[in-house]
């Protein structure tokens, strides 16, 4: 991938828009991206970044960052990115989420995250998603392999260079996504500790399925359960135990069924011998027992059949109460119409003198509202045009205020001349006093001149020798020689008492100035100060405007607050008349309605006054015809001869029913007699008691033979269920045993737990495969950047077989054929290893992407600890990287690369915000 065109527009610290032409800056070779601290160097890297992933190039910046905060609030923030990758131009474009300004009202609004990418054959991706994904299926690698690749940040790799195997361990991890081997590894000794504990947990299930080993005490093979119970003997001796005391077991079984057998046998015999003789004692029993029932039975029927004979006399008079029931029944509906008629007339009675009450106030409502209306419309017309004197009053109050902000804006006016006034004065004092000054100075200068210059003979004379000829004269006699005064100036003297004067006589011009500029200011406005105040004042004079300001101030005040009264008056006026338009019309809705109201109540009373009549009639006809007074007393008559009714019936019947049962007793007395006296025809001759006895032995016999054939059945289903388990179980344990072993060797071989070995763990031993393969890329730099001296190499015993090794890095000194840790390095040389182990690692990062080509990668910072030598070694370094047709950026404030580098993209940051960046080759 190598970017053909950048544009960042409120991107990062670029307020504006910003182009960058890398095309300009040729397709291999170095460059540099230079600037101070904070201008945005780093940030042409995160906006590529962005334009491919929509996310920083590092961890602590995310994209919701990038708004500028000097933009202006139009400004859109995004990047159009051009590039080429495979021979094919690409463009992309995306913006990151940012409050913008609503494009209608006020306020701000949220611009959504969005990318659109255009492919070299026309097609367009549109979708935030879509456009993600095809970045990552054309470039081939994703945005952490890209910043890996593409970027060399030296303080994360100085971090790398001194790093511990744990500390690089985390680092690898996340380069070379070796975090699969570490989840091995984890599985593996979760695995190994299941398995443990899945072994250990079947282990003593058979142990407590050993404890439960039953059998028979003092029994042939109790030494040997003991021992199996105890764990003291091998699972198939215990299972071969289990076995035979099952098998004996079984047979004792058998036997007690045999001999319970046999006793139920006789058992069977004497019950059935028992039950016969009980049963014949029972129906000498029944005989005697029916035989004195039917004595009871025989009088009691004769007094049953004569009191059904006493009640079927009096069923005549049940049925005339029925009859008088129901003739009392036909005429309850009357008396509901009675009591409904009754309530009704009530009703009537008081709507009747509802509705002439009402009448008499409607009509008297009816008559106050016709007055009130009339009032009003007399003080509406009272009214008049009050709506136009109030519009007139405010157009001259609008008039008068006018008026006043122009007196305001001319006192304001008269305020500030006095202030121009005030520093005319100062501007004149100061003129005045510096003129003064240079004036003075001017004169010491001219005296100090003067002194100076009738000093000079006495200078000369001073050097004059005989015989030597005077440089004035020529005379090489000098018989009376000028005198050197002690106070006479030098000529440093005249040169400071020269700029003095200079110097006041310039304050004296400048003040000069000043004074001129304030007295040109405050004639100015004087003269727009005098023009207003001849309009509104109607005073030419410059003295009189402050006091006729005042007075015509106090006159406008005054008018408006009369105008204010009136005004408040007038809309009071128009207010009362906008409520009587709207009043009077309601008020004589109010007495239509009031009309029609007062004609329906009137009908309303006629109405009612013949319903009353019709009403009263139809009462006085019902209680003519009625028996009783109430439905009440009616409906208590029904129900007394209804109850008088069902009271014979109910005699009647249990009468009937009565003696219809005790026949049937006494038939079922003698045929109770009857068959009992035919079970007695075949007597048994037994000796019951004896024969309780020997059925009680019996029982004995049985519950004790049964309780032993129980304990047996008991020990036999124990046994057969521990035999099960523990052949089971035991089957379980040596499987689990079997694959237990295998895992736990896989596990502390994966975890670096074999005992007497180094503590390499196998996600370790990969990275310190990949580590190998970076040593040696990065040690093609580091020679040539050390001058042949140096060489990286990874340490390759262990410290101690506690901890866990095999990532430590040391360093080569062929110059002296030492090797000793990396933390020895100097600054500088630690800033060369780093940046070739950063080199290696882009390369092989590279290459484990699957061929991966990027033409552009950047190196940023590092290089200020260098001193010229190893600064030229760093540099012939990256311009062998940027061989072939890889283009390379340095990013750095470094002074030295911009003598070394003609290629360069310039970053300024602008005192008024925001930064500006050039390309210049």
């Amino acid at each position: 991938m190598r970017p053909v065109k950048l544009v960042m527009s409120a991107f990062g610290p670029y307020a504006g828009r910003v182009e960058l032409d890398f095309d300009a800056l040729g397709k291999k070779g170095l460059y540099l991206i230079a600037g101070d601290t904070g201008a945005g160097k780093t940030t042409i890297f995160d906006a590529i970044t962005f334009a491919l992933y929509g996310e920083a190039s590092g961890d602590n910046r995310s994209a919701n960052m990038f708004r500028s905060k000097y933009a202006s609030a139009g400004t859109p923030t995004e990047v159009e990115l051009t590039f080429e990758y495979a021979g094919k131009q690409y463009y992309i474009k995306r913006n990151p989420e940012y409050d913008r300004p609503k494009s209608r009202g006020s306020g701000m609004t949220v611009e959504k995250a969005d990318a659109q990418l255009c492919y070299p054959d026309g097609r367009v991706a549109a979708k935030l998603k879509e456009v993600n994904q095809a970045v990552v299926e054309i470039m081939g690698i994703d945005r952490d392999q890209f910043t890996q690749i593409a970027m060399v940040a030296q303080g994360d790799f100085l971090k790398l260079l001194f790093a511990s195997t744990e500390d690089r361990k985390k680092i690898f991890q996340r380069i070379f996504r070796t975090h699969r081997y570490s989840a091995l590894q984890e599985e593996l000794k979760s695995e190994s500790g299941r398995l443990g504990r899945e072994y250990e947990a079947v282990s003593a299930g058979i142990r407590q399925y050993r404890s439960g080993i039953v059998w028979e005490e003092n029994a042939a093979l109790s030494d040997e359960a003991e021992a199996a119970k105890g764990g003291l003997l091998p699972i198939e001796d215990v299972l071969e135990l289990v076995e035979k005391l099952i098998e004996r077991d079984e047979k004792s079984e058998r036997e007690c069924g045999d001999g319970i057998e046999r006793i139920e046998g006789e058992l069977k015999e004497i019950t059935e011998k028992l039950a016969k003789a009980a049963e014949q004692q029972k129906s000498r029993d029944s005989i005697r027992e029916s035989e004195e029932k039917l004595l009871i039975e025989f009088p009691r029927r004769s007094a049953l059949k004569e009191q059904c004979e006493r009640w079927e006399a009096q069923l005549p008079e049940a049925k005339a109460l029925d009859l008088a029931a129901s003739a009392l029944r036909l005429a309850l509906p009357d008396y509901d119409e009675l009591e409904e008629k009754r309530t009704a007339l009530l009703k009537t009675i008081l709507e009747l003198e509802t509705a002439g009450k009402t009448a008499k106030e409607k009509i008297d409502a009816l008559v106050r509202l016709k007055a009130e209306i009339e009032k009003l419309k007399a003080e509406r017309q009272s009214l008049g045009d009050v709506g136009e004197k109030c519009v007139k009053l405010e157009m001259q109050r609008d008039a008068v205020n006018q008026g006043r902000k122009a007196l305001a804006d001319l006192k304001e006016t008269l305020s500030d001349l006095k202030g121009l006034e005030k520093r005319l004065k100062e501007a004149q004092a100061d003129y005045k006093d510096k003129s003064e000054t240079a004036r003075i100075r001017e004169s010491e200068y001219r005296a100090n001149q003067k002194a100076y210059l009738d000093e000079q003979a006495g200078i000369i004379a001073e050097r004059l020798a005989e015989g030597e000829p005077c440089p004035v004269c020529g005379s090489t006699s000098h018989p009376n020689k000028a005198g050197k005064s002690a106070r006479a100036p030098t000529k440093a003297d005249l040169d400071r008492s020269k700029q003095v004067a200079e110097r006041a006589a310039n304050e004296a011009a400048a003040s000069s100035l000043r004074a001129g500029e304030a007295k040109a200011a405050f004639e100015e406005k004087k003269s727009t100060l005098e023009a207003a105040a001849k309009e509104l004042l109607l005073s030419e004079r410059f003295e009189e405007i402050e006091e006729r300001l005042a007075e015509k101030e106090s006159d406008v005040v005054r008018r408006l607050t009369e105008l204010r009264e009136s005004i408040q008056t007038a809309k009071a006026m128009a207010g009362r008349k906008t409520e009587l338009d709207r009043t009077v019309p309601e008020l004589e809705a109010n007495r239509s309605e009031l009309e029609d109201a007062v004609s329906k109540l009137e009908k309303r009373v006629v109405e009612r006054e013949a319903e009353k009549k019709f009403i009263e009639e139809r009462i006085a006809a019902l209680s003519l015809k009625l028996k009783f007074e109430t439905k009440l007393e009616a409906e208590k008559e029904v129900k007394a001869c209804e109850e008088k009714k069902a009271a014979i019936e109910a005699a009647h019947k249990k009468a009937v029913e009565d003696y219809s049962a005790c026949d049937r007793t006494i038939a079922e007395l003698n045929a109770a007699v009857e068959e009992a006296k035919k079970n007695l025809q075949d007597q048994i001759v037994a000796d019951i008691d004896a024969e309780k006895v020997k059925e009680t032995e019996l029982n004995t016999q049985k519950r004790v033979m049964a309780g032993k054939k129980q304990a047996i059945s008991t020990r036999i289903t124990t046994n057969r269920s521990v035999l099960e388990r523990i052949r089971g179980m035991s089957k379980e344990a040596a499987k689990i045993e079997a694959k237990w072993i295998w895992v736990k060797a896989l596990s502390d071989t994966a975890n670096g737990n074999v005992g007497g070995k180094e503590k390499v763990m196998l996600e370790t031993y990969v990275q310190m495969a990949c580590f190998d393969r970076v040593i040696a890329r990065a040690n093609t730099r580091f020679m040539v950047m050390s001058g042949g001296q140096y060489e990286l190499k990874r340490r390759r015993t262990a410290e101690n077989n506690r901890s866990q090794s095999g990532l430590e890095l040391d360093v080569v000194d062929h110059y002296n054929g030492s090797e000793r840790s990396v933390k020895t390095l100097s600054g500088g040389e630690s800033f060369k290893a780093s940046l070739s182990l950063a080199l290696g690692l882009s390369d092989e990062v590279q290459s484990s992407a699957g061929g991966i080509r990027l033409d552009t990668m950047f190196v940023d910072e590092g290089f200020g600890s260098l001193d010229e030598e190893s600064l030229q070694q760093a540099v012939r370094a990256l311009s062998g990287l940027a061989e072939g047709s890889r283009l390379v950026g340095i990013i750095s404030h470094v002074g030295e690369l911009k003598e070394k580098i003609d290629r360069q993209i310039v970053v300024k940051k602008e005192k008024l915000g925001g930064s500006t960046v050039q390309v210049i080759v």
